[in-house]
């Protein structure tokens, strides 16, 4: 006899706990890229909750990933704060992408050869094509390629995690427009390392990361620009 399956044996499983704290996670960070949720601000838990027909729990889970990443404080008693972008931040952070960066390159130097070469240039022209292009999010995307080439020659298995979040909280949020002068400059101080490695000249590409590329005194004027300070 062929047995018929209730309506509760037919209905889909419930959804899993990490699974609603990411689907919590991805909407806040989606709302401050998109700028609905602005930094300074403090969440309303309890429109998030009704908007997404979620408990606190995941929320709760999701806001902790958030606040070790760097996005929200947690503050006791006020609620969850958005977090600023301040030029304290950015100079800062550009001080140990690049302080890494330049100890990275110290470190993996010698084994830059012919074929990490011409993976710099491709990249680069690669950049160059979606600059001109205003393919920004590809572009963005290519950027990081380009600098994971001598990354990922480091024996550091933290590099990415430390870089990742940093990154994350400079460029993720709050989205802004790119300027084409800026990165113009930024892919012209990429072709001249690229030249720097052509030539084994470890104490010049060193300098162009350490003095120029992370440099927030000399970025100081297009920073301005897109972070809107004061």
């Amino acid at each position: 006899m062929k047995r018929t399956r209730t309506p509760r044996q037919q209905n889909s499983p419930a959804p899993r706990q990490d699974s609603l704290r990411e689907q919590v996670y991805q909407y806040l960070k989606d709302a401050m890229s998109e700028g609905t949720l602005r930094y300074g601000e403090f969440l309303d838990q309890d429109i998030i909750c009704e908007r997404l027909n979620v408990s606190k729990t995941p929320l709760r889970d999701a806001l902790i990933r958030l606040e070790a990443e760097g996005f929200v404080s947690i503050l006791p008693r006020k609620g969850v704060q958005i977090n600023p972008i301040t030029p304290e931040f950015i100079r800062s952070a550009y001080q140990i992408i690049g302080a890494v960066e330049v100890d990275c390159l110290n470190e993996v130097f010698e084994k830059l050869g012919p074929r990490h070469i011409e993976e710099f240039e491709a990249s680069n022209e690669r950049q160059w094509e979606l600059l001109k292009s205003d393919n920004y999010m590809e572009y963005y995307e290519e950027n990081i390629r380009f600098h994971n080439i001598f990354l990922h020659l480091s024996s550091n298995t933290l590099l990415d995690q430390t870089l990742i979040c940093l990154r994350r909280r400079l460029y993720d949020f709050p989205r802004r427009s790119y300027s084409y002068e800026w990165e113009a400059f930024n892919l012209e101080t990429h072709r001249r390392f690229i030249d720097s490695v052509k030539y084994g000249n470890k104490g010049a590409a060193m300098s162009i990361f350490r003095v120029e590329h992370w440099s927030f005194d000399v970025h100081k004027k297009y920073l301005k620009l897109y972070y809107d300070l004061d």
